[in-house]
């Protein structure tokens, strides 16, 4: 596994919980629906608030909206149950709500569920049913799952190896910023891994992650860049290294 893969769903996880856009008021036209609805703003606005977090209220509206049949709140409560918020981690109980929120099309209940299913997390290890939600949360636009399903047909895991298909899905999702997507098609380029060698394409995309803060990528992009221009590598090494990059740190020793 790569350095920077452990961080990738780790930064996506809030991303996700924050995700609540108006598909949950057209979630159902019934009185439920909009309780429901209602049930998940009163969660958000009570994580939202400034001071420690009330994990445990807010996971009681989340269940709410949940059992009233919204897929926001089945969402969110599973992430809640997940990663033990609030309430007692429960991973099973969790796939259980994210599978709920999946059938209801989901497109990140339908990520996190083929995330479990792809690493046996607190499910049985299922690559096929990862494929399966993956690819439907991808057909949505979801650029998490674009990149997940990216890596998967590119390293081959669970699946035959398909460098077309892996490229493509990493591109639909670095299109839309994702800055991991960004920094892999980047390296692959630039090193001429299962695709033509492009270093200009390479370095286009490197440069796009760097933008966002992604060290791994001002590390790359430095080390590419050093011999025509060693000032500005030296101050993507620093920029990294202030984040804790410790390879920038240990690069810059070098080239002193």
């Amino acid at each position: 596994m790569s350095r920077y893969y452990l961080y990738v769903f780790a930064l996506a996880a809030p991303l996700a919980l924050g995700a609540c856009t108006t598909d949950m008021i057209s979630q159902e036209g019934s009185a439920g629906g909009y309780k429901a609805f209602e049930a998940v703003k009163a969660g958000d606005a009570i994580l939202n608030r400034p001071g420690p977090a009330d994990n445990a209220t807010a996971a009681r509206y989340y269940k709410k909206a949940a059992d009233l049949g919204g897929s926001w709140g089945q969402y969110k409560y599973a992430n809640m149950l997940l990663d033990g918020k609030g309430v007692p981690q429960n991973k099973a109980a969790a796939a259980d709500y994210y599978a709920k929120a999946a059938e209801q099309d989901n497109a990140w209940a339908q990520l996190r569920l083929g995330e479990m299913y792809s690493d046996g997390n607190g499910v049985t290890k299922d690559s096929a049913r990862a494929l399966e939600l993956l690819t439907k949360s991808a057909a949505q636009k979801n650029a998490w799952a674009q990149f997940r399903l990216g890596e998967i047909y590119l390293d081959g895991t669970g699946t035959p190896k398909d460098v077309d298909r892996g490229i493509k899905n990493l591109t639909l999702s670095a299109d839309q910023d994702n800055q991991w997507a960004q920094l892999r098609l980047g390296k692959l380029y630039v090193d001429g891994t299962g695709v033509k060698k492009d270093v200009s394409r390479g370095q286009k995309y490197l440069e796009q992650s760097a933008k966002q803060g992604n060290a791994f990528a001002q590390v790359a992009l430095a080390n590419l860049i050093y011999s025509s221009d060693p000032n500005r590598a030296k101050e993507l090494l620093q920029t990294a290294a202030k984040a804790g990059d410790k390879t920038a740190a240990k690069r810059l020793k070098e080239i002193k």
